[in-house]
């Protein structure tokens, strides 16, 4: 493009530049600077550990894929025997797919702990607590601290 031809444009953008037109540039100077500021923001808070990562979100989805394709295997193979009693069968099979989630990722509302007595089994919340949530890893660490209690933290 030469400097006589018609602006069409694009006489603003990047591409069209030379990289010492683009040093001096005050926009790409901007750029630049959000550039560095985005990627010292994220070595200073670099978010959960892949670990972590793993099992508070990502495997949510591929167990709960696992479990859909074993739905669909039971239903399948009572189908092809020629009965509807794979629709029977998935009451119990789902009520145990749900018993599973809750154990890995039961999550309470309000956080409600304390060193009560024990909390007995229910239906429908088997656990206190998800074995892969960030409170159980709290619970387990002995860094949970009860609602209606100060936290001894305060106090070193």
């Amino acid at each position: 493009m030469s400097a006589s031809s018609p602006d069409l444009g694009r006489r603003d953008r990047f591409e069209d530049r030379t990289f010492s037109d683009l040093a001096s540039d005050p926009q790409f100077r901007v750029v630049v600077d959000q550039v560095q500021a985005e990627k010292k923001a994220a070595l200073a808070d670099p978010g959960p550990s892949w670990k972590e990562w793993a099992l508070h979100s990502a495997l949510k989805w591929y167990i709960g894929l696992g479990l859909l394709i074993v739905d669909g295997w039971v239903v399948d193979f009572w189908l092809i025997q020629g009965t509807y009693l794979g629709f029977v069968t998935l009451v119990p099979l789902l009520y145990a797919e749900y018993l599973l989630w809750q154990y890995l990722w039961h999550r309470p509302q309000g956080l409600r702990t304390g060193h009560r007595a024990p909390r007995r089994w229910v239906w429908v919340h088997p656990v206190r607590f998800g074995r892969w949530t960030p409170e159980a890893d709290l619970a387990r660490k002995g860094e949970l601290v009860p609602a209606d209690q100060p936290s001894p933290a305060e106090f070193l």
